[in-house]
């Protein structure tokens, strides 16, 4: 008879919302680019991708995690999210692992999209692994975000703006701008990236 009983709620099981989708949460704290943390007070790493890291083990800020951060918490901060799992529900340091949702966008892939992250798909967390991996790609292709970093140089100098971190090709509109006192100037790209500077949106260093 418990085995009857078993096997029905099981069956019913197959039937029923999961929690994945049984309710929203609010976002009351966007802690870096792929990391929140619920009104419940749960954290939740977003799952089959990577952000840039805000304090690596040496202490340093990987290239656009500050973006990544800023713009994650324009997707989620303060809103409702809808969370959806696949094999693990959470990592050894006990954090939900989640593909989170705002209504109908897909946080994850947008992220990886835009180049705000990098897939990171691992067995047995699957289940989004071929969007992820062709968005990936895609923004790779078209040097979004992160993947600027690799950019060849086509300049034989960038200017450097010491107050707000940017970048800029020498012949920007905004370099004129720029008081003499906040300029620096660098040989390559990687030389400024390395230190945290980002490139310009307009000019595209």
């Amino acid at each position: 008879m418990k085995k009857i009983i078993l096997f029905v709620l099981f069956v019913l099981s197959l039937f029923l919302p999961g929690p994945a989708y049984s309710k929203d949460y609010v976002v009351k704290k966007v802690i870096d680019g792929d990391t929140i943390q619920l009104d419940t007070g749960e954290t939740v790493k977003y799952l089959g991708i990577e952000a840039p890291q805000l304090n690596t083990k040496d202490g340093s800020t990987e290239f656009y995690a500050k973006e990544a951060l800023k713009y994650n918490k324009r997707l989620v901060f303060l809103k409702k999210v809808r969370l959806e799992f696949d094999h693990d529900k959470k990592d050894p340091q006990g954090r939900l692992l989640a593909y989170v949702y705002v209504k109908n966008l897909f946080v994850n892939a947008e992220l990886v999209k835009l180049g705000y992250a990098r897939a990171s798909v691992r067995p047995p967390n699957i289940k989004h692994q071929k969007m992820l991996t062709d968005l990936e790609r895609k923004a790779a292709e078209g040097e979004k975000g992160l993947w600027q970093e690799k950019k060849k140089d086509t300049e034989s100098y960038y200017v450097g703006n010491k107050r707000t971190y940017t970048l800029h090709r020498p012949s920007c509109k905004y370099v004129s701008k720029i008081p003499e006192k906040d300029k620096i100037i660098f040989r390559n790209r990687a030389d400024a990236l390395k230190i945290g500077y980002t490139p310009d949106k307009y000019c595209k260093p």
